[in-house]
């Protein structure tokens, strides 16, 4: 199999991996041998994924287990773009944290202090930052509210409000956003992930490449392509995630290329 014509040009790839590479739990087999060819062919590969729900780490020892040579340096997710941009542009601060364990880590890892509720409720909090939290509750948003209403930056990781599922869609990062919204009478200061262009500023950067010599792939309009869109960079959507045709041909906006699924992008042998 060769690279199809079309994609000849591009050094560079920005990738998704929900939706993407695997749904839920279970790997998209032929993406992964997708991606294991176009890494062999020379391609330049950022990982590039809106879950905050597990560290850097985590994703490297998921993709080696699928089989891939995959190091960390080759996988950005809004946590770390989250914990990279508040240490390069605040120096750094306190926060409480609406997430889960990986966020944590990689804000920690940035060298920011993560508060306790307690902690949060006597001494304030520098930010808050919010991601994806599958045991969020009233004293998340309570907690958020006050840090919020009392100064803190309203930090969000990404805006989505779902995340494709082995279930189906279940609520993502932007459901918890909208109910510290309300609660707090404040929008987000910063959006960190897809489709702000900080997380592709970033990715580009480690990978060295200019915009034109990179593809943006993804299952989502709103985030990946809107994304790549705001980045100035071509985009290929693929269906093997969120996004149905239908709602490709209602939508105002549309990617340079889509696909059933990445192993698309190779020409079939005669």
């Amino acid at each position: 199999m060769m690279l199809r014509q079309e994609f000849e040009a591009f050094s560079g790839l920005i990738l998704d991996l929900d939706g993407v590479i695997w749904v839920g739990e279970r790997p998209i087999q032929e993406a992964v041998e997708a991606v294991r060819r176009l890494k062999e062919l020379g391609l330049k590969i950022m990982f590039v994924t809106n879950n905050s729900t597990r560290s850097r780490r985590d994703y490297e020892m998921r993709l080696r287990s699928l089989g891939l040579d995959v190091n960390v340096e080759e996988i950005m997710n809004s946590g770390y773009a989250t914990a990279l941009l508040l240490r390069e542009k605040y120096g750094g601060g306190s926060a409480y944290v609406v997430g889960e364990i990986g966020l944590v880590e990689e804000l920690e890892g940035q060298g920011l202090k993560v508060l306790t509720r307690e902690e949060c409720w006597r001494d304030g909090a520098d930010f808050v930052i919010v991601g994806m939290d599958r045991e969020f509750n009233y004293w998340k948003i309570a907690t958020s509210m006050r840090a919020i209403r009392h100064g803190a930056l309203f930090v969000a990781t990404n805006g989505d409000k779902t995340f494709p599922s082995e279930m189906g869609l279940l609520p993502g990062a932007g459901s918890m956003i909208a109910a510290i919204s309300a609660a707090s009478g404040k929008e987000p200061d910063i959006v960190v992930g897809k489709p702000s262009s900080h997380i592709f500023d970033i990715a580009l950067k480690k990978l060295g490449l200019r915009r034109d010599k990179v593809l943006v792939i993804g299952d989502r309009i709103d985030t990946d392509i809107e994304g790549a869109r705001r980045a100035g960079m071509k985009s290929l959507l693929v269906l093997t995630g969120v996004t149905r045709k239908e709602e490709l041909m209602s939508s105002a906006i549309k990617p340079d290329f889509v696909l059933g699924s990445i192993s698309e992008m190779f020409t079939q042998d005669p």
